[in-house]
């Protein structure tokens, strides 16, 4: 009786040393593993971790068939928990939160609706504020579903781009949407397949175009005032550059007195050869030095030039230097409208793109009557925001087709886009007949006899015309501002713009400290 009785224990005891290895090592070893360590048969591990799999006590293995739906199981509330790295990611739930007793309260009452999401090793993918409420209202076992395919111990980098793939929809703060950014870097990003193949430096000679003989310029001699002019214009414009012809052409025109020709004294006005004049002698001045390149652009003929690194530690350096730089937080989240910003002119477009940046506003440039593609992607917007009204505030000459343009773009909204009259609202913010009237601008140009819309402009403003470029940089801006202020819900708006302050205040303290890790590892680059 008595070895009976002591064999008993011997076999508990051993029952007992079995299950709390399994318990403790069943995540990062085999059964074969285990069964080694203690001198115990195969059999023996394969049983007790069958009997605490059907408790529930440690996640099933693949091939197990307890399944109560597709990889869905009950267990143990103790057999998951948040993974180590988890803490890298996310700050600690807590348990005070309005929104945390509100959770516990729910699943108090239903229970866990919706299972938790859970690596094959058992440790939590999504489901952590489920988990832990789940613990403190005590409930002994939850609902979990189980990602047979994914181990923490196996594969942490793997893991970790999943935790944070799964909790995308969570409320964070700024730190942790830091952290999860750098967690989802893809690696394969880093090693991008070129697709073009790079030509042979050598060149067939019979391809090649030969050069004329050189011709000198003729020096200006009968038109220093107007060079003078010039000159002084684009120097008074400096913070504006850079400027277009066009536009150091309508400031020319406000300048009493002014002659094309020295000798002739052909008075300075709004033609043709006027500004022939004006863009010869802009490049003339530029080549001898007298007006910066800088100072003037030409929007309409775009140049592409890529973006490439003389080695991988040279791009290193400067990504560390930019890092967590960029953030814009869009001023425009909390507007009941949607607002954008439809610009006739290229030109125009560039002068006016910072206050488009300071209020996030979108800014379509038309080139004139905007093309089908622009608008549409316009409407798009409008719909995906969800937001009442669609505001589009227009800048456009003061003639025949920029008095034409607004009306002309919010019928298209309407009648091919299908955004109803009372959802649309177009605002022309310059150039208008009162600011025309107001603003003491040149005495303009005849309108176009040719185009189909000169006999309804001319009937109610007359035939004289005036281009964006007859009011300055500064005067624009204000104007525009001004319009798209008197469309904005400010108090929504300045709530924004302090929430973007507070967050630059901690992207900063971020950046300095991620960077110092970063650019530990540059050296080894080069």
């Amino acid at each position: 009786m008595m070895k009976s009785a002591t064999g008993m224990t011997e076999r508990k005891r051993k029952s007992q040393r079995v299950r709390q290895a399994i318990m403790e090592h069943w995540r990062s070893l085999s059964d074969r593993e285990i069964a080694l360590g203690l001198q115990v048969s195969n059999r023996t591990v394969s049983q007790h971790r069958k009997r605490l799999e059907d408790e529930g006590r440690i996640l099933p293995r693949s091939e197990s068939t307890q399944a109560v739906g597709a990889c869905q199981f009950e267990v143990c509330t103790s057999a998951i928990s948040p993974a180590p790295l988890n803490d890298q990611l996310y700050d600690p739930v807590d348990e005070s939160e309005p929104s945390f007793c509100a959770l516990v309260e729910n699943i108090r009452e239903n229970g866990i609706l919706e299972p938790i999401v859970a690596s094959g090793d058992g440790y939590i993918l999504s489901g952590h504020r489920r988990h832990a409420a789940a613990r403190c209202v005590g409930l002994e076992r939850i609902p979990v579903r189980i990602r047979h395919d994914v181990s923490y111990v196996g594969d942490r980098d793997e893991f970790l781009r999943l935790l944070a793939s799964y909790n995308r929809q969570r409320v964070k703060t700024t730190a942790e949407q830091v952290r999860e950014e750098v967690a989802l870097m893809s690696e394969r990003s880093c090693s991008r397949v070129r697709r073009f193949r790079r030509d042979s430096a050598v060149v067939d000679g019979n391809c090649t175009v030969a050069l004329r003989k050189r011709k000198r310029r003729s020096a200006i001699r009968d038109k220093m005032a107007l060079r003078e002019a010039i000159i002084k214009v684009v120097q008074d414009e400096q913070r504006n550059w850079p400027l277009s012809d066009r536009s150091v052409f309508y400031r020319l025109l406000n300048i009493p007195g002014l002659v094309r020709n020295d000798r002739t004294r052909v008075p300075f006005a709004n033609t043709p050869a006027a500004y022939d004049d004006v863009t010869n002698m802009l490049t003339r001045l530029r080549l001898d030095g007298s007006v910066q390149f800088e100072a003037i652009s030409d929007e309409t003929r775009p140049v592409v030039v890529w973006d490439t690194h003389r080695a991988a530690g040279d791009f290193v350096r400067r990504e560390c230097d930019q890092f967590l730089t960029g953030y814009w937080r869009d001023l425009l989240q909390s507007q009941p409208n949607w607002i954008e910003l439809l610009v006739e002119k290229n030109t125009v477009a560039s002068q006016l793109r910072s206050v488009a940046g300071k209020y996030t506003l979108p800014m379509t440039s038309g080139r004139g009557y905007s093309s089908l593609p622009p608008r549409k992607e316009m409407v798009d917007r409008f719909k995906c925001s969800g937001r009442e009204h669609l505001v589009v505030i227009v800048v456009s000459d003061f003639d025949p087709e920029g008095e034409d343009i607004p009306a002309s773009f919010g019928i298209s909204l309407r009648d091919d886009f299908d955004v109803s009259a009372d959802r649309l609202r177009i605002v022309k913010a310059a150039l208008t007949a009162e600011q025309v009237r107001s603003m003491d601008l040149h005495e303009g140009q005849l309108s176009k006899e040719t185009s189909s819309r000169y006999r309804r402009f001319v009937e109610v403003h007359g035939d004289r015309a005036w281009e964006l470029e007859s009011l300055t940089a500064d005067q624009l801006r204000e104007i525009v501002e001004a319009a798209i202020r008197g469309v904005l819900d400010l108090d929504a708006f300045e709530a924004e713009v302090e929430r973007e302050q507070q967050e630059q205040c901690e992207l900063t303290t971020k950046r300095r400290r991620l960077r110092e890790t970063l650019i530990d590892d540059i050296d080894d680059l080069d």
